[in-house]
């Protein structure tokens, strides 16, 4: 069977393609200013008992955080595959990779509202939410022939 790729699936693709690009682009090549601006770490810290406040940057794994913007960058490029196929079958381990990656990164969101001992960033809970959205498309894509 040689089905075609629907439109919105293939609408899906771009729109994750350019934002995993965006955010995998700037946690690759500039880790903790993209994090500070995010929000996800404070632009400054103070110091327990003191009035010392250091940059929050310092915080910021640069090595993992680089990590976490190449699979973004991966993912960006298998969508681009994603977007450029023809047929369904084309994509299939596509979405199959995709959904896993999303439903693991909630996962990994609701681990961190239940251990974290601070508030989740309002860009977590944007994260968390885009996720979600993109993991449920690819789910349905999987399960469904639309």
């Amino acid at each position: 069977m040689d089905e075609p790729l629907p439109n919105w699936l293939r609408t899906v693709f771009l729109v994750h393609m350019i934002l995993a690009l965006v955010f995998g682009g700037l946690l690759y090549l500039i880790p903790g200013r993209t994090l500070i601006g995010l929000g996800w770490v404070p632009a400054q810290v103070g110091l327990p008992e003191s009035e010392l406040r250091i940059p929050g940057g310092t915080f910021v794994d640069p090595v993992i955080t680089r990590i976490v913007g190449a699979a973004l960058l991966a993912l960006a490029y298998s969508s681009f595959r994603g977007w450029r196929a023809a047929r369904r079958q084309d994509v299939h381990f596509l979405l199959q990779l995709e959904a896993v990656f999303c439903v693991l990164s909630v996962g990994a969101f609701l681990a961190g509202l239940l251990l974290w001992e601070r508030a989740m960033p309002t860009i977590g809970w944007v994260f968390a939410s885009l996720f979600a959205v993109f993991g449920a498309a690819w789910l349905w894509a999987i399960w469904s022939r639309q």
